[in-house]
């Protein structure tokens, strides 16, 4: 039996690319968390309050201790409170009442069953709803656009590398300049993107910042870090990798980061050079997982990577996979930054729903809505 767990919840949606299984056994003895079409599934540990809707492909799945599922009436309502979830309010809501470190944040569930709800005229709603259903559509469109440029670059990769057992073997060590992030994660609330940038202000990248991107690109990241050591940035199209237990992902970076504890930043001659090793890094994932040490593999070893062979192609063929990926990667990128922008939009538009829409009615719209709450150890109860 599937179980959904907090990584698998991103940016509104449920994506399970290795899911987590557990026995028939375990998964009656926590019946009460079955998930189905249309709940709510809301991260209580590290991004509190980021939601997602189950879709027919998780019915019938359970949920770790991370997550809370919240049942609601119908589906309308459902995709409200999802939408509510994504406000600027809700998560600074949930933000203000979560506990621990930065690293572990925790909702309490007790806590979630406070969060006050608004509830407008199912007309609004519905209108509401029907304009950001399209503009979500169009989002998917531009998703797929993306992953089939990637799939179309990870073929040609594979194509190319068929026949190059021909090819000199190199180490990842003699082709690049590594070298280990160590910078720990700054505290959330000594500075938000959202705020006027320090002068040297710049993005510090995490692991989870890497591994929680299904597309190998980085050009934003929740955290800054003020004034940090020239040393310490990558430049853009660095390649940057972190490690789990189902393989070594990698990314580039659109923007100059500092690489955090646990990410290894891999430095390539030329641009050429370091779309080869995405590409190879990226059909070797689970074998490189050699160099990666620490409880379940989540520390990768500048040393053990370094010391790890490829067969190096000739410059003429990185040079011509380098031209076709480019340009795949460029529509690729193209796609998720008008992303970028519907994302602004649907925001726009449910904040200035809330202004509007709801308006004065919000005092008295701050009432419960028909949803139960569910999650491990928890009892039935009003949200």
């Amino acid at each position: 039996m599937g179980l959904v767990r907090a990584s698998d919840i991103q940016d509104g949606r449920l994506l399970s690319e290795e899911p987590r299984r557990i026995s028939p056994r375990a998964h009656e003895a926590h019946a009460r968390s079955e998930v189905r079409v249309g709940d709510l599934l809301v991260v209580l540990v590290g991004r509190v309050g980021e939601a997602a809707l189950a879709t027919e492909e998780y019915h019938g799945w359970n949920v770790a201790r991370t997550v809370a599922v919240i049942r609601t009436a119908g589906r309308d309502e459902a995709a409200w409170l999802r939408l509510w979830f994504s406000s600027s309010y809700v998560r600074d809501w949930c933000a203000r009442r979560a506990t621990g470190s930065t690293l572990q944040r925790t909702l309490n569930l007790k806590d979630l069953r406070g969060l006050p709800v608004p509830l407008p005229t199912a007309e609004a709603i519905t209108t509401l709803l029907r304009t950001v259903r399209a503009v979500e559509e169009k989002m998917e469109v531009n998703r797929r656009i993306a992953e089939c440029a990637m799939s179309l670059t990870d073929a040609l990769f594979a194509a190319e590398a068929k026949n190059g057992a021909d090819w000199p073997e190199r180490s990842f060590g003699d082709l690049t300049h590594l070298r280990m992030g160590h910078q720990s994660r700054p505290r959330e609330d000594s500075h938000h993107p959202a705020t006027p940038l320090p002068e040297r202000g710049m993005p510090f990248l995490s692991p989870a910042d890497v591994l929680r991107n299904g597309l190998p690109y980085v050009s934003r990241t929740g955290i800054w870090m003020a004034s940090p050591d020239a040393e310490e940035v990558c430049n853009p199209q660095s390649l940057l990798l972190a490690a789990r237990e189902d393989g070594v992902h990698a990314v580039l970076n659109e923007v100059a980061v500092v690489p955090g504890r646990g990410v290894l930043a891999m430095h390539a001659e030329t641009l050429a050079d370091t779309y080869w090793l995405l590409h190879e890094v990226r059909s070797r994932s689970r074998e490189l997982t050699a160099a990666a040490q620490g409880p379940g593999g989540r520390e990768l070893s500048r040393r053990a990577l370094a010391a790890t062979v490829l067969h190096w192609p000739t410059l003429p063929v990185r040079e011509r996979f380098a031209q076709v990926t480019d340009r795949l990667h460029t529509r690729a990128k193209g796609a998720l930054a008008e992303n970028t922008v519907l994302r602004k939009l649907r925001d726009g538009l449910l904040a200035s729903f809330l202004d509007g829409a709801v308006g004065g009615e919000r005092a008295r719209a701050q009432g419960h809505a028909p949803v139960s709450l569910y999650g491990e150890d928890a009892t039935h109860g009003e949200l």
